[in-house]
């Protein structure tokens, strides 16, 4: 833990990694050009034993501190690796496969600035065609196991009451920041303090450890705000290199798990609550059915270009707006 009398910078950003060499290059290139306004910062880069030479790449940027892994160690027990060599007083956690736009991170410090009541404040994540990623949300109701997100009945019926109010749609249509149940790790600002006070991310979770920090950090008093403003480019699967089916297999289950065991825990379900069991049929039957998509897109796939190699990724050079947009 950092003595509060030490000379602290404003923002550490910590990003995490593996085998996305040309994304966090242009990652790192957004936050060199972006607008800091006077604001201090460093940059830690955590990576989990990438071997496309992200290393060696990193060597461009010296500035940067730089911790390799041996192995993936996930997200969470990596960030928290990098926030243990953190010398700032907001720690920024960001996506390596992100675009900054502007003066994005800036925004996000003078709000914490604003009100010591908020602990944690998010950015609003766009695709590379600047549509919505939905980065701020409600905590999910029963609803939402098959009215997430990025679901089938969700693209279906995309303004259905479940839909708007868990996705924020409502308060996205403005420009003041609001306050949500939980925002995305792809680019979440949390007070160090307040980091501490939680003990840092839970490494036992993979998906939905976000959700599950929010949480337990709003039972100590602590907000958690979406700034609309703050908006930053997020090429949302990118920053843990290609997805054949065995690691396509892993995230399905995983996020799965993930939002159950986040469920119960939000809601305080006991074993036999009937809750907890609606939810884990109604995952579990998502689960199988992504797994049997994925499955048979694998399987196509190899059937139709059995000597497809996958090729390296290219430089990242996004189409980003105008200012004002």
């Amino acid at each position: 833990m950092l003595s509060e009398s030490r000379n602290l910078l404003d923002v550490a950003v910590v990003l995490v990694g593996l085998n996305a060499r040309e994304y966090i290059r242009g990652c790192l290139n957004s936050l060199v050009a972006a607008e800091w306004r006077e604001r201090t910062y460093e940059i830690i880069c955590v990576d989990n034993g990438s071997s496309d030479g992200t290393l060696e790449m990193l060597k461009e940027f010296p500035f940067v501190k730089v911790i390799s892994n041996a192995k993936n160690l996930g997200f969470c027990r990596a960030a928290n690796q990098g926030a243990e060599i953190a010398n700032a007083k907001y720690l920024f956690f960001l996506n390596d496969d992100t675009i900054i736009l502007e003066d994005a991170v800036a925004r996000l410090v003078d709000f914490m600035e604003s009100d010591p009541s908020v602990g944690i404040v998010g950015s609003r994540l766009f695709y590379p065609d600047m549509t919505e990623q939905w980065s701020g949300r409600r905590f999910p109701s029963l609803a939402n196991a098959v009215l997430g997100r990025c679901t089938f009945l969700t693209r279906l019926f995309p303004n259905a009451p479940p839909v708007v109010k868990y996705l924020c749609k409502d308060e996205l249509s403005g420009d003041q920041p609001f306050q949500v149940d939980w925002v995305s790790a792809a680019a979440m600002m949390i007070r160090r303090t307040s980091f501490e006070a939680i003990g840092g991310f839970a490494e036992d979770y993979y998906y939905w450890h976000e959700p599950v920090f929010c949480d337990r950090l709003g039972k100590l008093g602590q907000k958690t705000y979406l700034h609309p403003l703050s908006k930053i480019i997020h090429f949302e699967g990118k920053g843990s290199g290609p997805r054949p089916f065995p690691v396509r297999k892993f995230h399905i289950l995983n996020f799965h798990e993930g939002a159950y065991r986040c469920y119960c825990e939000h809601y305080g379900l006991s074993r036999w609550h009937p809750g907890r069991w609606f939810a884990c049929t109604a995952l579990k039957t998502r689960a199988f059915m992504l797994l049997s998509v994925a499955w048979l897109s694998d399987r196509w796939r190899r059937l139709v270009k059995p000597a497809e190699v996958q090729s390296p990724i290219a430089p990242i050079q996004p189409q980003l707006p105008t200012k004002g947009t």
